[in-house]
């Protein structure tokens, strides 16, 4: 969103650490997921704001409540991002591999990472 390009961050941010966490994190018994909601009107929005934001692209609370419950009743959901915006959840999967190497890192190395960290590094110049 180029019009607030620090928000756009965060929210990618969040993207990201619930797609790599919620993997991992489900051999614990733990899930993750992230709820990306449009503009919702809530009391941390300034008073001036809510007499000029468009009426029309207003999510409505129901739409978080919505969102919530999908992720409650669902207890093999892990890993999931999905937007709001209105009425309605948009569930975004993530983009594609570039190719097959960067897959392998994104989905297979993780047996290579716990043998390697294992392992201590070997000192260099006697560090």
């Amino acid at each position: 969103m180029e019009t607030n390009p620090l928000y756009t961050t965060a929210k990618y941010g969040i993207v990201g650490l619930t797609r790599a966490s919620g993997p991992a994190l489900a051999k614990e018994g733990i899930t993750v997921n992230c709820i990306c909601p449009a503009f919702i009107m809530t009391n941390l929005c300034p008073s001036h704001i809510k007499d000029i934001f468009p009426k029309e692209h207003i999510t409505p609370m129901s739409t978080v409540l919505k969102a919530f419950d999908t992720f409650i009743d669902n207890d093999d959901m892990t890993g999931q991002s999905v937007e709001l915006s209105l009425g309605e959840l948009y569930f975004r999967k993530q983009p594609e591999w570039a190719n097959e190497s960067q897959r392998w890192l994104g989905e297979d190395s993780d047996g290579f990472w716990a043998e390697a960290y294992k392992t201590p590094a070997p000192m260099r110049n006697g560090v």
